[in-house]
């Protein structure tokens, strides 16, 4: 018989809203790390091991490759989170602890790859950091400022060098939990199905470290005792000139936690708009279908609007999704879409990378 897991009380949704208001920002040390360098000696390392750390999350990602493939992601998670949107209790290959995930490719590898892996007998997670491997499809080697990516996904060969620069945008930063994006320039070379070809530009080096759940008890939480987190999406937009836009929203038990855009470039430190406003204006039909059996609605077109402090617009977006989505970002999808709008007055247009789940209704 199959077990009906209650929703969410509106006491409940309501206790997550004043956490939210009142907690989130004491914990949050993020404001007095705007506009600053990215500490060299930061030791971005897997923690698989750790008795302290429950998971770890390393991404890269580009946001505007040359058709067919429009976009290059890789988004991995070495433990689980404990979180509704995040985590993927059926692609578990052993303990939540112990196990990993892995999205990574193009919109031309699609419906490829999504896939658990076994931390201890398929990848490669030494404790010093310099590597993590992720059975024979992703490797990434080096320590800040360089590393070089290798992914092997379905036909699609990607070898890149990454040089990051020290402009950091920090999504989260508490004594126990940091989140982080480092703008990095990148080159190198991409094979699909016999074609090779050179490649490069600018993309982003991601970096997450936080406790879990898991490392108390080493099994599958039951839904109503995961963070209600259920609703997220992340996009990435290069502009011409050597700007970066990261596009964010969040939401935890239906109550909004983040909704932000950060902008930073070879030029300048990251700076934080909080007043980001982001509307889906149609979603595709149907609904998409999981692997594990949910219907999601994915977008088809959205804006983002955002004002300074002082009210003036500086950033507003009007988005079509324009590829297969691909899953296992955490619960979700990864994508590319084209975008036209203004940007500080100016018209601009061109390609942008989105991560998308939404569990708001089930």
């Amino acid at each position: 018989m199959k077990m009906r897991i209650p929703r969410l009380s509106s006491l409940s949704r309501g206790l997550w809203g004043q956490m939210i208001k009142r907690v989130y920002p004491m914990l949050d040390g993020t404001p007095a790390l705007e506009g600053e360098a990215f500490p060299a000696d930061y030791a971005m390392v897997p923690f698989a091991n750790s008795k302290r750390i429950g998971w770890t999350h390393y991404g890269v990602m580009i946001p505007d490759l040359p058709a067919p493939h429009r976009f290059f992601s890789i988004m991995s998670i070495i433990g689980t989170p404990g979180a509704l949107a995040f985590d993927t209790d059926h692609a578990l290959k052993t303990s939540p602890r112990r196990n990993a995930t892995l999205v990574c490719g193009t919109a031309a590898t699609h419906p490829h790859h999504f896939a658990g892996y076994s931390i201890d007998r398929d990848c490669d997670f030494p404790d010093e950091g310099g590597l993590v491997r992720f059975g024979d499809e992703v490797e990434i080697q080096g320590d800040y400022p360089d590393f070089r990516v290798t992914a092997n996904i379905h036909d699609l060969r990607l070898e890149i060098d990454l040089r990051c620069t020290d402009k950091v945008t920090w999504f989260l930063k508490t004594p126990v939990y940091d989140h982080l994006s480092l703008l990095c320039d990148y080159q190198g070379t991409l094979e699909w199905q016999g074609t090779r070809s050179e490649i490069a530009g600018q993309c982003t080096y991601e970096y997450a470290a936080c406790p879990s759940p898991y490392l108390v008890r080493d099994r599958p939480l039951p839904r109503a005792l995961k963070v209600p987190l259920d609703f997220f999406t992340y996009q990435i937009i290069n502009l011409e000139d050597g700007v970066q836009l990261l596009l964010t929203q969040i939401r935890i038990a239906g109550n909004l936690a983040v909704s932000k855009v950060y902008v930073r470039g070879r030029d300048e430190y990251n700076r934080t708009y909080l007043a980001a406003e982001f509307d889906v204006i149609r979603y595709r039909e149907p609904a998409e279908r999981t692997p594990d059996g949910r219907r999601m609605r994915l977008p088809d077109q959205f804006e983002w609007h955002v004002a300074g402090d002082d009210g003036t617009r500086v950033l507003s977006l009007r988005c079509t999704c324009d590829t297969p989505f691909t899953y296992g970002l955490g619960s979700g999808f990864v994508g590319g879409y084209r975008y036209e709008g203004e940007f500080r007055g100016l018209e601009i247009g061109g390609r942008g990378y989105i991560e998308y789940i939404d569990r708001r209704e089930e």
